[in-house]
């Protein structure tokens, strides 16, 4: 399924400042647009929408109408609307112009592995509430780290939001739910030893320059991407994506102790999408960029 047709059809007019298009995210997608005032689309989604307001917009109101619920909502900065799967939208009305709104697409699919982990079948993409104006400063949060790594990548970005897609859907799910699911039994993968993330970190340390997800390491480790990412921080004190991005990060220290090495080549092995990220990332985090590091160093 190509989440971001679903962008395009119900935002024809919006402007588009930033897209995990081309990305290679795997079960997640994000945009953030600035849409006029006017009216949109009727649309039936196939996928679960989250929208996020990134900034205030003075005076500015989103009416909609989903399932029969009528709903007006102001667009104060942390603003949240949940729009579900199967949830028809025929009457949507925009106010005044908005200026940056994140929209997260979630597919069904990512619901439904949830539910075979938790053996619940209550937990299900087209159960979750149509909502808006939701006050839910956890959702917040991963929102705005997806937006963070939409505006500006990072180097193990695909794995922080592919995490964060995780934690999303459980929030979602947990919370926003006609039902709420019964998680009072553990699986047994939750208390399995380190030694599988030790497997994890060796696969990682011997892979930094191919384009890691979350799932491809913690089939390594026999686990599950949820219960893989809680038992990584617990063992290592890190996230997955930390631990790559530092990593990555000291991969490319030392290469750059070699002045033979190109820098675009450096930046390529130390899975870097391209140079100019890896300029970025590593000034971010080491406070010069790699051509002043190499200098300094040598």
């Amino acid at each position: 399924m190509d989440l971001h047709r679903h962008g395009a059809h119900k935002f024809p007019k919006a402007g588009l400042f930033a897209s995990s298009a081309g990305r290679r995210w795997q079960g997640v997608a994000a945009e953030v647009r600035s849409h006029p005032a006017g009216d949109l689309p009727a649309i039936v989604p196939a996928q679960m929408e989250i929208t996020l307001a990134i900034r205030r917009s003075p005076d500015a109101h989103v009416s909609r109408k989903g399932a029969g619920i009528r709903q007006r909502t102001p667009v104060e900065a942390g603003t949240i609307w949940l729009c579900p799967v199967g949830v028809g939208e025929d009457d949507i009305h925009i106010s005044a112009p908005l200026d940056e709104i994140l929209h997260i697409y979630l597919p069904a699919e990512r619901f439904e592995t949830l539910a075979g982990l938790y053996g619940d079948a209550r937990i299900r993409a087209d159960t979750v509430r149509y909502l808006a104006g939701v006050e839910d400063p956890l959702l917040a949060q991963i929102g705005l780290s997806i937006h963070q790594e939409l505006i500006r990548e990072s180097s193990a970005g695909r794995m922080m939001v592919e995490a964060a897609a995780l934690a999303l859907t459980a929030r979602v799910a947990q919370a926003y739910g006609h039902d709420r699911p019964d998680t009072r039994v553990r699986p047994a993968t939750e208390t399995a030893g380190p030694d599988r993330i030790d497997r994890a970190v060796a696969f990682i340390r011997d892979n930094l320059e191919r384009d890691l997800s979350v799932a491809e390491i913690a089939a390594v480790a026999c686990l599950s991407p949820f219960h893989f990412s809680r038992m990584f921080k617990r063992v290592t004190g890190r996230t997955p994506y930390a631990f790559v991005s530092e990593e990555r990060l000291a991969r490319a220290r030392r290469l750059l102790n070699d002045t033979k090495i190109p820098l675009v080549d450096i930046a390529l092995s130390s899975g870097f999408s391209s140079q100019g990220a890896f300029n970025t990332a590593f000034k971010r985090v080491i406070g010069k960029t790699p051509g002043e590091y190499r200098q300094h160093a040598s």
